[in-house]
Formats: C-alpha cells, sequence, structure tokens
C-alpha cells in the first residue's frame, strides 16, 4: 500500500492523524505527513482517513 498526501490540497485539519495516528502526523507547517508505505494491516484506519479528508487530500494505490 502506497500513501501520499497532496499538500496543495491539505489544510491541516488533522483528522488523518487522529484516526491514524501510526501513519499520519501533523508537521511543523501545520500541514498533513505520512508514512508513504505504511503496514497492510493499517489498511482500514489509512481508509477511514481518506474517508475523513474534508479537502480529499489523502490518495491509496
Amino acid at each position: 500500500m502506497r500513501v501520499e498526501i497532496d499538500r496543495g490540497l491539505c489544510e491541516g485539519h488533522g483528522l488523518c492523524a487522529q484516526l491514524a495516528p501510526e501513519v499520519f502526523d501533523v508537521g511543523d507547517d501545520d500541514l498533513a505527513v505520512c508514512d508513504d508505505h505504511p503496514p497492510e494491516h493499517l489498511r482500514a484506519a489509512v481508509e477511514a482517513s481518506v474517508n475523513a479528508c474534508p479537502r480529499q487530500a489523502i490518495s491509496v494505490s
């Protein structure tokens, strides 16, 4: 699984970091950062973060 954040869309709401703190965090610039290749067992939390993102800035492939 590969996770990407479009930092041009991200507004730093932090919902992803709340739902999947093992994968996402909010950086010093108040925008989300992530583990690009999180373990497969975290897929459900990552998908929940994708669905919760108000700017649809997270993608998974």
